[in-house]
């Protein structure tokens, strides 16, 4: 399935140029990067695996990631010894038998559609049934850089099953949304559009891994609680890593007592692990050795910023572009599509209405991105910083090359006085801190790209001499 982007570019020498892309899939995504290791090596359980990286010098013994591991192998010897999770195929693991029905939304009202989005169906612990009862999940949470992504990473790998997905939660629920309209589009009514986007999720796997979870829109919030209940009917395994203990889940958030009953049904699926005890941030060991230009600070860092974009376009002329796609529309104030480059002001991005949607094809479409005049922000900034928090996850997750000049260094971007300390924003740039850090070392920059394929989107992409541009991929990416 593909969708069509729009490229308008702002010179009057080029015409527009449609460009097809697939389709962006967050469900399905998956870092095919990660080591290989519990899959080569001949042992049994997760422990074994980890050790024997610790053997070989591929990582550090840590307590703390242990106990996780307990805990996620004993989930892969269930799902290994389940002749259910065994034989199922994408042909039966989308099948209602047995099935009841997502219950049913009747209210037209804003403020009692939360009400019945939260409260309808009586008890949140009785969810509808199937032949075969799912094992409980793992819910891992703890401080950034304590190695939860890792160690779900390694169980995501372990696992010899197909049937699985592994998914930024924010991409997922982006994504949820996006059907749910496009069922909508379809005819499909009432309770029929979240059963038709349940079956969908299903299909793509039934173990499903959410990394970095945390609620924060009150539209996720709504509904949550009969979306995994439909999941967690059709067998679906659960596997979460989050910043917050699930009865910190979508803290000071609207009605939030009413969301209480989907917090009931994590806790009573999921065995919640805490990680917190941990005090190494894993991301700043593996990026003490920075790359040189990944940061510029202050007004004498902007010469030195310049210089490193024009020589990573190679002297190549730019120009302003805009990608279209599902009725967004983002422009690119400056690209190279020859060297799959862009530039953005902190502004562009930041200060504007823009959403996950639109930074996700950001990274989709360009491996390396520059943004100058990034300020330092307080709590008067607050959706500023929500903003910025979603474009370094979305940059991050597609592996982009993150270009900054900043006002100070990551360390000092966003500044939180004591009454503030424990807000859902400080514990989430807490993370972006860390991410940036890590975003700068040597070791991420040698990661490869997740976006577009290059050369393979730009098939109907001409210049004004008939000729199709040659894109660059980022295998000679160097600062």
């Amino acid at each position: 399935m593909h969708s069509t982007i729009t490229v308008f570019r702002s010179s009057s020498s080029f015409s527009n140029r449609q460009v097809n892309i697939d389709e962006l899939n967050p469900v399905a995504t998956m870092d095919k990067r990660l080591t290989d290791d519990a899959q080569n090596v001949n042992e049994t359980n997760l422990i074994s695996v980890y050790r024997k990286m610790a053997k070989d010098k591929n990582i550090a013994l840590d307590q703390h990631q242990i106990l996780a591991l307990k805990h996620l192998d004993r989930l892969s010897q269930e799902i290994k010894a389940s002749p259910f999770y065994s034989s199922i195929t994408n042909d039966t693991i989308g099948d209602d038998e047995g099935i009841d029905d997502v219950q049913r939304e009747t209210s037209s009202s804003f403020f009692s559609s939360i009400s019945s989005f939260f409260a309808r169906g009586g008890n949140a612990l009785q969810a509808a049934q199937i032949k075969h009862t799912p094992p409980k999940g793992v819910y891992l949470h703890g401080g950034v850089g304590c190695g939860k992504t890792f160690c779900m990473d390694l169980f995501f790998n372990f696992i010899s099953t197909q049937n699985k997905q592994k998914v930024h939660f924010h991409k997922f629920m982006l994504n949820i949304h996006q059907q749910m309209h496009q069922a909508k589009e379809k005819g499909i009514k009432g309770d029929e559009v979240l059963n038709d986007v349940i079956k969908n999720v299903i299909n793509q796997g039934i173990i499903i891994c959410f990394d970095e979870f945390q609620v924060t829109d009150v539209a996720d919030a709504l509904i949550l609680r009969r979306l995994f209940t439909g999941l967690l009917s059709r067998g679906a395994v659960i596997v979460a890593t989050s910043n917050r203990p699930p009865r910190d889940l979508y803290l000071n958030g609207l009605q939030r007592d009413l969301f209480l009953l989907f917090i009931d049904l994590l806790e009573s699926k999921c065995e919640v692990v805490s990680m917190w005890d941990s005090d190494v941030d894993y991301r700043l060991v593996a990026g003490v050795n920075k790359a040189r230009g990944v940061y510029f600070i202050g007004d004498e860092g902007k010469q030195d910023f310049d210089a490193s974009f024009r020589d990573l376009t190679k002297g190549t002329m730019t120009e302003q572009i805009t990608l279209m796609t599902q009725g967004r529309a983002v422009t690119v104030p400056q690209a190279s599509l020859k060297y799959r480059l862009a530039r953005f002001s902190f502004n562009d991005l930041c200060r504007k209405a823009k959403g996950a949607g639109d930074y996700l094809l950001i990274g989709e479409n360009f491996h390396t991105v520059f943004m100058e005049d990034v300020p330092s922000l307080t709590m008067n900034d607050i959706n500023v910083v929500r903003r910025f928090i979603v474009f370094v996850d979305a940059m991050y997750e597609s592996r982009v090359k993150l270009i900054l000049q900043c006002e100070s260094n990551p360390d000092g971007i966003f500044k939180v006085d004591l009454d503030n300390q424990f807000c859902d924003e400080a514990f989430a740039f807490d993370r972006t801190r860390s991410r940036l850090e890590e975003m700068g070392s040597d070791e991420y920059l040698r990661k490869r790209w997740v976006g577009s394929i290059p050369g393979t989107n730009d098939e109907s992409i001409n210049n004004k001499n008939g000729q199709r541009p040659v894109a660059s991929d980022d295998r000679d990416f160097q600062i």
